[in-house]
């Protein structure tokens, strides 16, 4: 019984490294589109242009660095960009300031 519960705990951590691998591949795009989206309506392209607006530039950068990782040769520089692709931004997300 111990064995079976060590047995499934393993295989439920590699399912969940899987899907964490899988979903941070959307996170560079979506946060893109989400700063694009950002810049447009406070620009003044109104809520939905916005929206479009984002969403046309996260799939552009999905599109890019899909097209990208598929080119590269060198096993280095493929590990470069899926380290950009999935590593968190070094600036803070939100600009909220406490002041």
């Amino acid at each position: 019984m111990i064995a079976a519960v060590m047995l499934m705990s393993v295989a439920l951590v590699g399912i969940l490294c899987v899907v964490a691998y899988a979903l941070a591949t959307y996170a560079l795009p979506l946060m893109l589109g989400l700063a694009v989206a950002r810049f447009a309506c406070h620009t003044g392209a109104g809520l939905i242009g916005a929206g479009f607006i984002g969403l046309i530039a996260a799939a552009a950068a999905f599109g890019v660095f899909a097209v990208l990782f598929a080119t590269l040769r060198s096993p280095i520089l493929r590990l470069i960009m899926a380290l950009i692709f999935a590593m968190p931004p070094p600036w803070p997300v939100t600009r909220w300031s406490t002041a």
